[in-house]
């Protein structure tokens, strides 16, 4: 991942919240809005960046999606947000929890695959 700015949203370790909270939309091949990814991160213990993310019930596990990474129209005018230029990432649509151990192996409850 190359995380020079160029203008764009910096990506900062470990968590990438570069407002109060992100809203950055999540779209399909089609550029229709499918979702929101509300929190950003880099998890150390699965070495990717992970975003958690609502999307459509109808958007299946291992479908490629987009993320438009940052605010539109350069930026805001919170102090804690520079000037930027949107970006779009691809993403893939994965089970939660990430994490095959806690999905698998965890005490039975909402977290663990049924």
């Amino acid at each position: 991942m190359d995380l020079d700015s160029d203008g764009y949203q910096v990506f900062d370790l470990p968590n990438a919240n570069y407002g109060s909270s992100n809203f950055d939309s999540v779209i399909d091949a089609d550029d229709t809005v499918v979702g929101v990814s509300m929190f950003t991160g880099y998890s150390a213990n699965e070495r990717r960046a992970l975003s958690l993310a609502t999307v459509s019930p109808d958007v299946e596990i291992g479908t490629e999606l987009r993320v438009v990474w940052g605010e539109p129209n350069g930026g805001t005018k919170k102090a804690n947000v520079e000037p930027h230029k949107q970006k779009e990432v691809r993403v893939v649509v994965s089970p939660v929890p990430y994490a095959v151990t806690a999905r698998l192996e965890y005490a039975e409850g909402w977290r663990t695959a049924k």
